[in-house]
């Protein structure tokens, strides 16, 4: 128990490290912000179905010397037939998913075509309980990943690979068993040519439950396509590798349309 509540102050501490980096240097220049759109359509084991909107933004500030603070939000907006206590005639009805903020800092290159990335993410918990939320907790996940750049092989890859631990806390309920998870995304983005690229693991994580000591493995995937400097959109999905002992997701779909401005 120590340990754990060790590991949420170091989290928490982490986050004030990350909003307090960028007045240290010299006075911030706003970015380009981008607005994702998010659509996903996904069918789960029991056969009820979950469509999603999520809409995202990314606010970056950059800072001399390359280093970059983005600041992001998430509101998903829910609509299921999945039972659960939100839910319990099964019928379909709509809800805002868990909310997220995310605090993300960028270094310049460590090494030649090499930056870090560390960021902490705060989730609150959605107005109504499962299936569009997570058992009405708070959590913290702290993340630590890299992007290794490799611009002569193919046509060019770039290998981005992180771990996010999320850790649930300060329950609204009685009783609930609180988040405890690893995800881990194994990145890699090759370009197919000028317009195209081919991602491997953007959105959708391997995950580790550390209560019920299971994997999900997804196959994760999306093609994007960039056209010129303000607009890009992706169509992607994720499919269940074996049959892991805790429920989740058959398969989904997603796509993403996002602006620059």
């Amino acid at each position: 128990m120590h340990v754990t509540n060790a590991l949420r102050t170091a989290a928490l501490c982490a986050l004030a490290g990350l909003w307090l980096t960028g007045p240290a240097s010299a006075e911030p220049g706003l970015g380009s912000i981008r607005f994702d759109n998010w659509g996903f359509f996904q069918k789960n084991p029991d056969d009820s179905i979950q469509w999603q909107y999520r809409p995202r933004v990314y606010v970056p500030y950059e800072f001399e010397g390359g280093w970059t603070f983005r600041q992001r939000a998430d509101v998903p907006m829910i609509y299921t037939d999945s039972r659960g206590p939100g839910n319990p005639g099964g019928g379909y009805s709509g809800g805002i998913g868990n909310i997220l903020l995310e605090s993300i800092l960028d270094t310049p290159d460590v090494a030649p075509n090499l930056s870090l990335r560390g960021s902490v993410r705060l989730v609150f918990p959605s107005p109504k309980p499962s299936p569009f939320g997570t058992d009405n907790q708070y959590q913290v996940a702290p993340m630590l990943g890299f992007s290794y750049r490799l611009p002569d092989l193919l046509r060019g890859v770039t290998v981005t690979p992180s771990a996010r631990y999320f850790w649930g806390f300060n329950a609204n309920e009685p009783n609930v068993k609180l988040v405890n998870t690893l995800d881990l995304f194994p990145a890699v983005d090759f370009r197919l040519d000028e317009q195209w690229a081919l991602q491997l693991y953007p959105e959708n994580p391997i995950v580790y439950n550390q209560n019920t000591s299971a994997w999900f493995v997804p196959l994760d995937f999306m093609f994007v396509r960039r056209v010129g400097k303000t607009f890009h959109f992706g169509i992607g999905g994720a499919f269940k590798l074996g049959n892991p002992s805790n429920p989740s997701d058959d398969y989904l779909i997603n796509g993403r349309a996002s602006f620059y401005v």
